[in-house]
């Protein structure tokens, strides 16, 4: 990755010493044509339709408002307003085009000035310091290179891929919980993708994760600003917490900790700035803490420390008002919970269910307990070497930032103009961490305590923090692959190889993928399709029709333990005809004699192989 970078400056300084302009804004065009190769044209001109009616619709609570803050306030504003319409069938692509062009053009004008606005911003920061703002924006491509990546990670092809492939097959959710125990998980990320998906005719992750990349720096950058630090502090602050390892994982996937640390930087730059009681201001407070928990449940608990710090800092609003903004909040966030409530009987399905004693899942709170070893002093330092033991990673893939930067973090108590921020910060990065030692769930407070501990450090010694941060980039940048076993197992390299196609990765990480594709290009499925692997769920993408023998489906991960004790095969083949089966995906290495019992007795179709992975059709008189 570290030569990728190389050669990126080195193209970008050639036509910056030709034709002028800027290298950073060069070296930020090429990384713009390498996601356009490599991702796809359309999935970039969906993400850029949707950022720009992100940026209208953020415009009309804060018209003046930065153009990365008005971007995340629409992203979350649209996906809570799509998420109480999920169920109706009114989706589809040219409907959600029209709706971004229409928004567009009656916020024509602001959005120009908005833009017009944002381009001097980027000059001038730019010119402050060209080298440093060159070297945040290869630090920011590099952290981006797996966006180029197709859609590979397990619980994207187990989870949160079915929400837009619904979408796009039927044009409206079935959440069916009986088939995904998680379909009442907030699910405002997964909106985002669903509605770039549907414009675009095809996934969209990675731009969209390189959007919400742009927006984490650009927030970064202000939380830094607003902190006083001075340009090249900003920089370095964004560079520094996008070099992590964990981002490049994040980027190559749906997990909600990208967008959940884009917000949160926005929020957190949002409260720093100066002492605002306007109702615009606590209006676009209420969008982003309500948009947090449409993420995730969890991130309602990490904004619950900014607002703590926003009621502490800024005047209130008057009683009127304040019901108003608390009722915004509501309606950003609570799609998915009121769903969860109303249709499984848990907000929060599967967590809390010993309590809330849902029939889709067991009579007990869900809990992981491969991330349980405990909250103690040494955790952070556990984490930073050991990786391995809190998140699926490789020693040093998820970040350094608490080891290197601990001397600053020592600074901010004793400095009143970054104390406040970093006691937040260090608040939202330990919050998670309490029930779970899981590292991921970490990122978000990472991004943002990094950036305050850049900012105290180039206020106390301009010069030598820049050398440390540069440093801690180079280090940092250098375990990236071992953030996640795609990445070690040189999927980024791949994907340059094969030129942008995804046929090649899919075979390689996730073969069950090419037969997906392989079952759609001949018509198919015409009835549901089971994936047999206990161990690689991989339905998502079949939308309604998936189906699994994982704890994903409680019913059919019950009905599959009775008939797993039937050796004759006549449980699995009785299995099939109860769920409409008409196609079987399976893998070679753990398939039983049984299961292959069943599809014999079925009369079974072999219709293709792609590595372990096996395509098996069933005649039409299995499905009803």
């Amino acid at each position: 990755m570290l030569v990728l970078g190389l050669l990126v400056t080195g193209l970008s300084w050639l036509p910056a010493r030709l034709w002028r302009g800027a290298q950073a804004s060069w070296a930020l065009a090429l990384w713009s044509v390498l996601l356009c190769v490599l991702a796809g044209p359309l999935p970039v001109l969906a993400t850029a339709l949707l950022a720009l009616a992100a940026i209208a619709a953020g415009s009309l609570l804060l018209p003046r408002g930065p153009v990365g803050l008005q971007a995340v306030l629409g992203l979350l504003l649209i996906a809570g307003t799509l998420g109480w319409l999920l169920t109706l069938p009114i989706h589809n692509g040219w409907g959600y085009l029209l709706a971004c062009v229409a928004l567009l053009a009656i916020r024509r004008t602001q959005v120009t000035g908005t833009l017009r606005e944002a381009a001097s911003h980027w000059q001038s920061a730019v010119a402050a310091t060209p080298r440093l703002a060159t070297f945040c924006v290869i630090v920011m491509g590099l952290a981006a290179a797996s966006c180029w990546l197709p859609t590979l990670q397990y619980d994207d092809l187990a989870y949160h891929l079915r929400l837009p492939w619904q979408l796009q097959q039927q044009g409206f959710y079935s959440p069916a919980p009986e088939h995904q125990v998680w379909a009442f998980a907030p699910w405002a990320s997964d909106v985002v993708q669903a509605v770039t998906q549907l414009i675009a005719h095809q996934e969209a992750r990675g731009p969209v994760n390189a959007l919400w990349l742009l927006l984490l720096a650009s927030g970064l950058w202000q939380l830094a600003a607003r902190l006083d630090a001075p340009v090249a502090g900003r920089w370095l602050a964004a560079a520094v917490a996008l070099s992590q390892p964990l981002t490049t994982a994040l980027a190559g996937g749906m997990q909600t900790e990208l967008p959940i640390a884009a917000a949160l930087a926005w929020l957190f730059a949002l409260v720093a700035g100066p002492r605002d009681g306007s109702f615009r201001f606590w209006l676009a407070l209420a969008v982003l803490c309500g948009g947090l928990a449409a993420i995730k449940t969890s991130a309602a608990v990490m904004a619950v420390v900014p607002l703590l710090w926003a009621l502490i800092r800024h005047p209130w609003p008057s009683l009127p008002r304040i019901g108003a903004v608390f009722l915004l909040g509501l309606a950003v966030a609570g799609a998915s919970y009121l769903h969860g409530q109303a249709l499984a009987g848990n907000p929060v399905l599967p967590l809390l269910n010993g309590w809330f004693q849902s029939p889709y899942y067991a009579p007990t709170n869900f809990f992981d307990d491969r991330w349980h070893s405990g909250f103690s002093p040494s955790l952070l330092w556990q984490m930073s070497f050991h990786t391995d033991r809190f998140l699926e990673a490789s020693a040093g893939g998820g970040s350094f930032v608490l080891v290197a930067l601990l001397g600053p973090w020592l600074l901010t108590l004793f400095n009143r103009g970054t104390r406040a921020a970093a006691i937040a910060a260090t608040l939202v990065l330990l919050l998670p961490l309490l029930p779970l030692q899981y590292m991921r769930y970490a990122y978000p407070g990472l991004a943002v305590l990094a950036a305050v501990l850049v900012t105290a450090m180039c206020r106390v010694n301009l010069r030598h923090a820049t050398w440390i941060a540069i440093g801690l980039c180079v280090l940092q940048l250098c375990f990236q692959a071992n953030a996640h076993w795609t990445l070690r197992y040189g999927a980024i390299k791949q994907t340059l190889k094969a030129a942008g196609r995804d046929a090649p990765l899919f075979e390689r990480f996730a073969p069950e993928r090419n037969l997906a594709r392989a079952i759609r290009d001949t018509g198919g499925p015409r009835g549901n399709v089971l994936v047999l692997d206990p161990t690689k769920s991989f339905f998502a993408e079949f939308g309604t029709q998936g189906r699994t023998i994982t704890w994903y489906s409680l019913p059919l991960s019950q009905a599959a333990a009775a008939a797993a004790q039937d050796d004759s095969g006549q449980a699995w083949r009785a299995l099939m005809q109860d769920e409409g089966i008409s196609d079987v995906i399976l893998r070679s290495d753990t398939v039983t004699p049984a299961q292959r019992a069943a599809l014999q007795l079925a009369g079974a179709t072999h219709r293709r192989t792609v590595r372990q992975a096996e395509w098996w059709s069933l005649p039409a008189k299995n499905t009803p």
